[in-house]
């Protein structure tokens, strides 16, 4: 069984796989799978790395022009201890049944599929 670390913000769960670090000698996520596109929660919102370069529809929290990640764009929400983060961009969300790419993070609402 994989273990995984649970993330929870404002309804939006995900579950990132996570591995032991002999180096750092502690577990630390799996990012692996979000440098290929983003992954979407149930509800349809991208689940990024804050490294991501921000997307055109990006707003900044302090209008700098150095400001070029998601991390400093005022829609992403990051998970506290994680380079993870969900943007609430309404732009950015996908409607109907959310496509996945990367990882596949299961939620308590989400049984798994066959397909996936």
């Amino acid at each position: 069984m994989e273990k995984v670390k649970r993330h929870e913000f404002e309804g939006e769960v995900i579950e990132v796989p996570i591995y032991w670090d002999d180096h750092l000698q502690r577990e630390v996520e799996s990012y692996e799978g979000y440098y290929d596109g983003p992954v979407y929660t149930p509800a349809g919102r991208p689940v990024l790395l804050t490294i991501e370069d921000a997307c055109p529809q990006a707003e900044m929290v302090d209008d700098d022009p150095a400001s070029i990640d998601c991390g400093s764009c005022r829609h992403y929400h990051q998970f506290p201890g994680s380079l993870l983060g969900v943007c609430k961009n309404e732009q950015r969300k996908k409607t109907g049944r959310s496509h996945r790419s990367g990882p596949n993070p299961r939620t308590k609402e989400e049984a798994p599929c066959e397909n996936d």
